[in-house]
């Protein structure tokens, strides 16, 4: 067996190395879409339909592990999404992009729900908290990634750069989880505590305050995401490499926030955190967004500064509501978690996937200025959902 420490050190690497890798190709957005060649609206749908991989997975992995253990799930899920991304950052078809979208959908969930279980297996096995911290990490893989497309972006093709990402991640992950096999969740031996997914489905039930706190908590992170870059490129003309800023700090500040989170909860309430950082995120949002559709196209270097700080705000304040709430959900569950983290996810991806589709279409019909402002206003929303938090 690995001591505490060594296998939280291999799972800072594995929630490193994930975020590295998925989140590769987002400031290279931009490309993604000049290849398929669709509008605003045709290719936030495109993307939208990997919700139905999320589903599929988040359905059935979380029992899964529970039945087969980590390693398997693990393993498999990465390749899948390692193959699925080289696929997409080079095709210009749009029926290959949706079959290889919900691929990659498959694999980042099954690893998600995987590498979320061994975490929560590390805490109650070790009675430390270290979910919201994993998370950190994840955002610094994020962080780096988003860095060295910034640099590549003009310099490196998008073949080149996501290919070479994914090959080097698909190595370090399988070291990584191979070496940790002595501490992954086992597969249950007991044939007669394995859950059946129709029990699942008996105790499935759509708590509201969770679900619904969820969502307007980490609807941000996926907005800018999905969009940032090409609101910069295309709204506001700025073409090079520094139009990946305001999401590197965005990113930044989510790390920071993370990090940083277990000393704030000693000097305040989860529920006065999760209020009084849900209106800072997004406040600060929608007045960047407003300031910048102010200046247009006049100034790039306002645009950026504007845009940077806003960003950095926003990242900072959202950084560890989604953490919270999957933790708060863990808890309010007789499932185990990986089965937690798959019941919620299909309730959050449906959601997700449905506002996803507004803000995509809303930029269509009008702008990406004005669609942005949808998950700036749902943050302002958290403070009604933070009562779950009351007795944290």
């Amino acid at each position: 067996m690995l001591t505490q420490e060594r296998e939280l050190n291999y799972l800072k690497v594995i929630f490193f190395i994930f975020g590295f890798s998925i989140m590769s190709w987002l400031p290279r957005f931009p490309e993604v879409k000049d290849h398929l060649r669709l509008s605003n609206g045709e290719f936030g749908s495109l993307l939208s339909l990997g919700a139905i991989g999320n589903i599929f997975a988040l359905l059935t992995v979380g029992h899964l592990v529970h039945k087969y253990g980590a390693k398997l799930i693990m393993q498999t899920a990465f390749l899948t999404l390692a193959i699925s991304i080289i696929v997409l950052s080079h095709t210009s078809s749009s029926f290959i992009f949706v079959i290889f979208m919900i691929l990659f959908c498959i694999g980042i969930s099954a690893f998600h729900i995987s590498i979320n279980a061994q975490g929560f297996s590390f805490q109650d096995r070790n009675k430390k908290q270290v979910i919201t911290l994993l998370s950190g990490y994840w955002s610094s893989g994020a962080l780096l990634t988003s860095v060295v497309a910034g640099i590549l972006v003009g310099l490196v093709s998008i073949e080149v750069h996501i290919a070479s990402v994914a090959i080097l991640s698909l190595m370090v992950m399988f070291r990584t989880i191979s070496t940790m096999k002595p501490n992954l969740v086992k597969p249950n031996e007991n044939p007669e505590s394995n859950l059946k997914l129709s029990e699942t489905f008996k105790g499935f039930n759509f708590d509201m305050l969770v679900s619904g706190g969820l969502l307007c908590a980490i609807m941000l992170e996926f907005a800018v995401g999905d969009w940032s870059a090409i609101l910069i490129k295309e709204d506001f003309k700025i073409l090079s490499g520094i139009h990946t800023l305001p999401f590197i700090l965005f990113t930044l500040s989510m790390i920071i926030g993370r990090l940083s989170f277990h000393k704030m909860l000693h000097r305040f309430s989860m529920q006065k955190l999760a209020k009084v950082a849900a209106i800072v995120s997004g406040t600060s949002f929608l007045i960047g967004i407003a300031a910048v559709s102010a200046i247009g196209t006049k100034s790039h270097a306002l645009t950026i500064v504007v845009l940077s700080i806003s960003f950095t705000f926003a990242g900072i304040g959202s950084s560890f509501l989604g953490p919270s709430m999957m933790n708060a959900a863990n808890s309010r569950s007789r499932f185990p978690a990986s089965v937690v983290i798959g019941q919620i996810g299909v309730i959050n991806i449906c959601l997700v996937f449905v506002v996803r589709w507004v803000i995509a279409w809303t930029a269509e019909a009008t702008s990406l200025s004005i669609a942005l402002c949808i998950p700036g206003f749902m943050l302002l929303l958290v403070p009604y959902f933070s009562k779950i938090f009351k007795n944290a």
